[in-house]
């Protein structure tokens, strides 16, 4: 899948490299990491599988069960520090995800 969201934000940022600014990259990496985080946890879908996930991820088990106990909903929960710990924009660096600011930083140049 990132792999793909590569393809398709590349191409993105060079049509729109010359109306857009380096905040609006910035956010918009920021609310596309937010988004896989959400798509993931959504993966999960059952408190026990969340919470068995989170905490292979390095989660401590007491925050993973409030997290996955949680009746909030999946956009909510992605922007908890619980998922934060568990997959950091590092993370998302080492699968390979483009990111948006740094693909602004090397067109500006």
């Amino acid at each position: 899948m990132i792999k793909e969201l590569n393809q398709f934000l590349r191409g993105w940022q060079h049509y729109f490299k010359l109306g857009i600014k380096k905040g609006q990259m910035s956010d918009l990496d920021s609310w596309i990491r937010r988004r896989l985080r959400c798509y993931r946890l959504k993966q999960r879908k059952r408190t026990y599988s969340i919470a068995m996930w989170l905490k292979s991820l390095g989660v401590t088990e007491h925050n993973a069960w409030k997290l996955a106990a949680s009746d909030k909903g999946w956009w909510k929960l992605s922007k908890t520090p619980q998922l934060n710990q568990a997959l950091p924009n590092q993370r998302f660096k080492e699968m390979g995800l483009y990111s948006l600011l740094e693909g602004y930083k090397t067109l500006a140049v």
